[in-house]
């Protein structure tokens, strides 16, 4: 029974990519399509951002730098503490 709607799911998976291969429109003759430019752009080179300061996406370096932000506030306030005491 599993395998039966198994084979059913991809024979209509199937039927709709077909479906919309068939129904697209083919592109002009004389025109090459935009992502095949006859110039190609080079990227700028990526620059690293300065400790501290990870972009908006990049949660795991923006992780990385909070965790090390709370350990080194515990351990001040640790040493902290312990200057304190007579």
């Amino acid at each position: 029974m599993r395998g039966f709607i198994i084979a059913v799911l991809a024979i209509a998976l199937g039927i709709v990519f077909l479906r919309q291969k068939h129904n697209e429109t083919p592109a002009p003759a004389g025109e090459k399509p935009a992502a095949v430019a006859s110039v190609r752009a080079t990227p700028a080179p990526l620059t690293p951002a300065p400790r501290g300061q990870a972009s908006e996406y990049n949660y795991m370096k923006r992780a990385l730098d909070r965790a090390r932000d709370v350990t080194e506030q515990s351990r001040a306030r640790t040493q902290g503490a312990q200057d304190a005491q007579p």
